[in-house]
């Protein structure tokens, strides 16, 4: 056999007590402040205050909603309303909302107590009249309202105007 078969050769040397990267701390990775305390408090200033300015601005400049009213009537009601077989009519909770103006008004919604909400896809014609069953009135989380659990203390209907504004109807019992 051969010499060269027997011998190993190391691969990488021996750290030295002369390599001074040897003795160095290990490095931080920790993030470094980069704005000073002033610069930082302004940071958060503005980015606090410049939204509730704008907000408050615009607020002051368009107005409330509420001052744009909608022409609409709101009844609270029994009637009669046909059952799903449609061979007969069962009395029933609902409130009633007909349109005064003499325009269509398009993106109806409804809240009542400002809870439980209903959005009626087809616009309010000129003078119709929608007649909704009071328990189709559900929460966010879908639980639905039931007639004569709670007394209906407010009840707001919204559309959007011909100026392209949204109109409220707002009416407290």
């Amino acid at each position: 056999m051969s010499d060269s078969s027997t011998s190993t050769t190391p691969t990488t040397a021996p750290p030295t007590e002369s390599n001074p990267a040897v003795h160095d701390p290990p490095r931080s990775i920790a993030p470094t402040p980069q704005l000073s305390r002033r610069g930082l408090f302004l940071a958060l200033a503005t980015v606090c205050f410049v939204p509730l300015f704008g907000l408050s601005l615009y607020a002051v400049i368009f107005g409330k909603a509420s001052e744009h009213g909608l022409p609409v009537e709101i009844l609270i009601d029994r009637r009669p309303l046909m059952t799903v077989q449609g061979n007969s009519q069962l009395l029933d909770d609902v409130l009633v909302v007909t349109n005064q103006a003499d325009f269509e008004i398009p993106n109806v919604t409804m809240n009542l107590n400002g809870q439980y909400f209903l959005y009626q896809d087809k616009p309010l014609g000129v003078g119709e009249t929608l007649v909704l069953r009071q328990a189709a009135f559900a929460t966010k989380s879908s639980q639905f309202w039931v007639p004569g659990r709670y007394p209906i203390t407010e009840i707001t209907v919204t559309g959007k105007l011909p100026t392209g504004a949204r109109g409220v109807k707002e009416v407290q019992f």
